[in-house]
């Protein structure tokens, strides 16, 4: 395929809605062709933050309600002062978090706000798939990788809190919490407008008693504060300790066992942790993130320091880039093309044990960190530098991914993969003929996607088997929290 383009300017934007904020970037993405790439590949070369919108409360028409029409207003008046307007956006990302993505009607203003002909990304993110966003837009993922360290980092919004523990540039493992700073508002009386369903049983657990138009105090607002810090903790070190921590608990908790070397905060409440903040807010967050700094210190925990903290969680551009695979590609003819807004997971393989079961132990994982159903919800799996081209090890690793896939081999939904390397038509094969499923495959050679990756597949281009792939990657913003 011979593409004429040798560089292309994108600019796209990202909208965050969160429990207790919203906010918009804009970003400029310089895109030019890899002179040396046989299959012409796209690179993006340079990313510019052109404006940052400024930090939003996220309107509220009741307690169930996200207040549509006011959101869209100040998301159109950030364009204004951007000078921007919604036709010269390129590609884009919205995303819902938080105590935001259980709102009444969420998903309809993720469908209202993304729906430009198909140029942006959109997802209701889930405890585990925010977690994994917060890490990446802390920057702690990236430093795990450059200090070779293992760091958790801990997003503490207005809903939720989000756990992912990051090693060597990968997140290993995830968790949330029903613990955020706007579990309970007051207005400047001092009287409660707002409370949670987890702030009320919080408040009970510590012989509170509150609804809305009670009057709470300073003293009240740290106690509660106090036991969410507490819950928190035990849900950082993976402990059910109570009942109460037990009730909290948005997913299971964390698995992983090794040593903690650095904690990193981010989100809203990050921004009192790490000083950065001292503002009231007629919430829990200055109280929360007093008894948080408090307990870190107590227990001897390391304290790091995130490149970004309210805004971590917000993509932020959708970059678009065009790639095409390699000659080798195996496309079932049963797959219709083209397919759009696959999310890529990327599975890990652990060192040590037979290839299918370790096949098996990573795509499981993978999966769970992206909160997808198996057999439900659509993705592509890529594995980048992890498959031999060995017909004994397709053979394991192809079983492998049928024992990980028991439901979408069951209802004989098609099979999307994605390798870095030339093996994409071998596995496409292989797994054919070991396995007997009756499932459609298609198996894209010598394209490098990443975890976070959401990908549109066209159909082949040159002579029936070269495929181009637009590659949306949530790129995180760089601009000062």
């Amino acid at each position: 395929m011979f593409v004429k383009t040798e560089r292309k300017e994108l600019t796209s934007v990202g909208v965050d809605i969160g429990t207790a904020t919203f906010h918009i970037i804009f970003s400029r993405l310089l895109l030019e062709k890899d002179p040396s790439s046989r299959t012409e590949k796209f690179e993006i070369t340079k990313r510019d933050i052109i404006h940052a919108g400024p930090i939003h409360l996220t309107p509220l028409t009741d307690n169930s309600t996200i207040d549509f029409r006011r959101l869209r207003d100040f998301l159109l008046a950030d364009y204004e002062a951007a000078g921007l307007t919604l036709e010269d956006i390129d590609t884009g990302a919205v995303i819902v978090t938080g105590e935001s993505a259980r709102r009444d009607n969420a998903e309809e203003i993720v469908k209202s706000l993304a729906g430009e002909a198909g140029k942006f990304v959109a997802a209701s993110a889930g405890p585990n798939l925010e977690s994994v966003l917060a890490a990446h837009g802390a920057g702690i993922v990236d430093r795990s990788r450059e200090l070779k360290k293992t760091i958790m980092n801990v997003d503490i919004g207005g809903g939720s809190s989000n756990i992912a523990i990051c090693s060597n540039g990968h997140v290993v493992d995830t968790a949330a919490i029903n613990v955020g700073g706007r579990l309970l508002v007051t207005d400047e009386d001092g009287r409660i407008v707002r409370i949670e369903k987890a702030g009320q049983f919080i408040a009970q657990s510590v012989g509170l008693d509150l609804n809305v138009n009670d009057p709470v105090s300073d003293d009240e607002l740290t106690r509660i504060s106090g036991a969410l810090a507490e819950s928190l903790l035990d849900a950082m070190l993976g402990r059910l300790s109570s009942d109460v921590v037990h009730h909290l608990m948005m997913t299971p908790p964390l698995r992983h066992g090794g040593l903690i070397d650095e904690v990193a905060f981010s989100g809203g409440v990050a921004e009192f942790i790490y000083d950065r903040e001292s503002r009231d807010f007629g919430d829990l967050g200055k109280y929360l993130a007093k008894s948080v700094v408090e307990l870190v210190y107590r227990h001897g925990m390391h304290l790091a320091t995130p490149d970004h903290m309210i805004r971590a969680t917000v993509i932020g551009a959708g970059q678009s880039s065009l790639r095409v695979s390699g000659s080798t590609t195996f496309h079932s003819p049963g797959i219709e093309l083209p397919l759009r807004n696959i999310p890529v997971v990327e599975p890990h393989l652990e060192a040590d044990g037979s290839v299918e079961t370790r096949v098996g132990k990573a795509v499981e994982n993978a999966l769970k960190r992206f909160d997808l159903r198996e057999g439900v919800d659509p993705f592509i799996l890529t594995f980048n530098g992890d498959v031999r081209p060995s017909y004994s090890f397709l053979a394991d690793f192809g079983k492998g991914l049928v024992k990980a896939l028991p439901n979408t081999v069951r209802s004989k939904r098609p099979i999307l993969l994605c390798f870095s390397d030339d093996v994409g038509n071998s596995v496409g094969n292989v797994m054919k003929r070991e396995t007997g499923i009756e499932n459609d495959i298609l198996s894209i050679d010598e394209i490098h996607l990443r975890e976070g990756d959401f990908v549109d597949i066209g159909k082949p281009v040159v002579e029936g088997v070269v495929i181009p792939v637009i590659v949306k990657t949530l790129v995180f913003g760089s601009v000062d929290s």
